[in-house]
């Protein structure tokens, strides 16, 4: 009986360790807050990790997902990690500087947004 409950503490304990070494829920946390009162809500509760990302792997940005990752970096992130005020704070700010720049459209982020369009745009779609 030991054995069994120390197993599943030990699996129990490895899958929300990869949640959260690998999973970024504040982004589409504070994609969702930001942007609740837009065109863009529903549709962004549907595409969920897709806002920023295209195909299976988490690893593929799409132009959106590529801009915002340079405005909060990956070691900006891991710091933040445990600073919860801050991490929303650098979220929300990465989210109004990047509603700014153009994406391969043409059209900024922010635009697109506003018209309730995904605005990520993956590389095989330009």
């Amino acid at each position: 009986m030991k054995k069994a409950t120390a197993l599943l503490c030990g699996m129990l304990m490895l899958a929300v360790g990869a949640n959260i070494a690998f999973g970024r829920p504040p982004y589409k946390e504070q994609f969702e807050k930001t942007y609740k009162e837009s065109k863009i809500a529903d549709t962004a509760k549907e595409a969920k990790c897709n806002i920023c990302h295209f195909g299976k792997e988490k690893k593929n940005r799409n132009d959106y997902g590529t801009a915002l990752s340079k405005l909060l970096t990956e070691e900006k992130f891991k710091e933040l990690k445990g600073k919860p005020e801050d991490l929303t704070k650098s979220i929300q700010e990465a989210l109004k500087k990047v509603s700014a720049e153009k994406s391969v459209s043409g059209k900024t982020f922010g635009e697109l947004i506003e018209a309730g369009k995904l605005p990520g745009t993956a590389p095989a779609e330009k």
